[in-house]
């Protein structure tokens, strides 16, 4: 038992009753100190000239005299430096030593006002000045108002917190483990989700496993103002996740989310969070976080579901069963598609980046930041709530669409040497083998040149294009300018007969590449190529070479 501390009043109270004569034994019966004690300050007093029944004192001087005789008798040493500097905020910690913990208290004026003094000086200091008050570190309780449970299937409370450090068996790797924990706020039945990561897509995860699990969903939410839920936390506007307001919106719910620092608002989870703690993951190994999950469902419904629960007298599981499951929202026919939303900028190729992908948005949005749906199957691109575009999920690569691409941009890519070719096939033989010369070499402008003569189908009948592209075949110069040349003039309107244009496409050197040609005949046999046909390559002077038999 510790020792009696005597101030001022108690020595007063034995100087008064030993000067009215009363003995030192009457005096220890009396006020309940030794005797020792009681002749220690009579002694001072004593030394300090009192004698006993000298004369009547009045209250004040009676009190000066216990204040001189406990002077005389003060033994402790005069206050250090360390000790003074602790002195300094006296006023400051006597207002707030029984409402505030001491070591939050040596924290603010320490790192706030820059007190210099070790912990065991402040300790020491506030213990020797309040030693009534130095283990009440409490706040003192505030009046309660305790309010009805809501109805059955009214609400249900949210909440995340941490367990502590697992090492995965099966690949030796650390993680932080934390665990998801819904309560129905009627029936007190408990939801358990252990999980690696307190992320936004682990939190959507967590609330389609809860409604599954109690085959229903609440019809209001009152979750923390965690940044995976609550984008923005206000008292009287919060702004809920898109991913989140859109996953209540698919079950029916409504959110209502907890004031910040105000975990009363959700004192039914709050209150179930110890108990999931110590009761389902104190002392307990695990092998994998499937048979920790598998576990946790099977101790939601055997050990927490079937213990009497202290406030309501009822076995959560019963009351459950009995009067909240049948009063939740049914579940829709599949559960919610998970999904996250994030934006991003579209950059000058017509794509933006998400998720290690790149997908095409129409080159209109160039350099605007859109926001992008990621579901599990489909991307949903948006600029404020119109949809932009959706594409299927990538890994990895990207995801085009041609028609998002400018006009020019459109054109050129669907005129690729393959799609060239095929179209000149289309055509006819005649272009598909001028057209395949031209490509032979690989270089852009002879692309450019192929793509100018299949357009000319556009604006001229294919068949004569067809009969152009023979007879240039023929004359060795299979130029877009030549070609072009013979379908404006109509070089089928001479006359010429199938059997012509045969004969003179024997004449050309048709194995010849017509994009060479050029530099191999002079400019005056180019020009007449695409008026007079064979007979333009015969030099002047000549008659043209008859074959034996022709």
């Amino acid at each position: 038992m510790g020792r009696r501390r005597i101030g001022v009043a108690d020595i007063k109270a034995v100087l008064i009753a030993w000067d009215a004569g009363e003995r030192i034994s009457t005096i220890e019966r009396m006020l309940g100190y030794t005797r020792p004690t009681v002749r220690k300050y009579i002694g001072a007093a004593t030394r300090l000239g009192v004698v006993r029944g000298e004369r009547a004192r009045s209250d004040l001087e009676w009190e000066t005299l216990a204040r001189e005789v406990q002077a005389l008798l003060a033994t402790h040493r005069a206050a250090g430096v360390a000790t003074a500097e602790v002195a300094h905020w006296h006023d400051y910690l006597e207002q707030r030593v029984a409402t505030t913990y001491l070591t939050v208290l040596y924290q603010r004026l320490r790192d706030d006002e820059g007190l210099r003094v070790s912990w065991a000086t402040f300790y020491r200091y506030v213990e020797t000045q309040w030693p009534e008050r130095v283990h009440r570190t409490h706040p003192a309780p505030q009046p309660t108002v305790r309010l009805p449970d809501p109805p059955p299937g009214e609400e249900a409370q949210v909440d995340f917190f941490y367990v502590g450090r697992w090492t995965d068996p099966a690949t030796g790797q650390g993680h932080r483990l934390s665990a998801f924990l819904m309560t129905l706020a009627h029936s007190r039945h408990q939801f358990l989700y252990p999980v690696l990561g307190e992320d936004e897509r682990v939190w959507l995860e967590a609330h389609v496993a809860a409604f599954t699990f109690f085959g229903g969903a609440p019809r209001r939410l009152v979750p923390d103002n965690l940044i995976a839920g609550i984008l923005k936390a206000d008292r009287y506007d919060p702004r809920v996740n898109r991913a989140y307001s859109e996953l209540t919106r698919y079950y029916g719910c409504l959110v209502d989310p907890a004031r910040v620092r105000h975990p009363k608002d959700k004192p039914r989870v709050e209150r179930g969070v110890a108990y999931a703690r110590e009761s389902f993951f104190r002392g307990r190994s695990f092998t994998s976080l499937r048979q920790m999950r598998a576990e946790s469902l099977q101790w939601a419904r055997d050990v927490a579901g079937q213990r009497l629960h202290g406030t309501t007298g009822e076995r959560p599981w019963e009351a459950f069963k009995q009067r909240e499951q049948a009063a939740l929202i049914p579940l829709p026919s599949a559960p919610w598609e998970l999904a996250t939303w994030t934006s991003a900028v579209v950059q000058a190729d017509c794509h933006l980046c998400v998720a290690r992908a790149h997908y095409s948005v129409p080159y209109r949005s160039v350099g605007q930041r859109l926001e992008v749906r990621l579901g599990e199957r489909i991307v949903s691109i948006y600029d404020g709530a119109t949809l932009v575009t959706a594409h299927l999920r990538q890994l990895r690569g990207r995801a085009t669409r041609l028609e998002h691409y400018p006009p020019g941009g459109q054109a050129f890519l669907r005129a690729t040497p393959q799609v060239c070719q095929q179209r000149a096939q289309a055509v006819g033989p005649g272009t598909s083998h001028l057209v395949e010369a031209l490509l032979a070499p690989r270089l852009l402008h002879l692309l450019r040149e192929a793509q100018a003569i299949l357009r000319l189908t556009e604006r001229h009948d294919p068949a004569q294009v067809e009969a152009a592209c023979v007879q240039a075949l023929g004359a060795g110069d299979g130029r877009y300018r030549t070609v072009r040349g013979l379908v404006e003039r109509g070089a089928l309107a001479t006359g010429d007969t199938a059997s012509d244009i045969s004969d003179a496409s024997v004449v050309g050197d048709a194995t010849t590449s017509p994009a060479r040609g050029d530099a191999r005949l002079g400019s005056s046999c180019r020009s007449g190529a695409s008026l007079r046909g064979p007979e333009a390559f015969v030099p002047a002077g000549q008659q043209l070479r008859q074959e034996p038999g022709a």
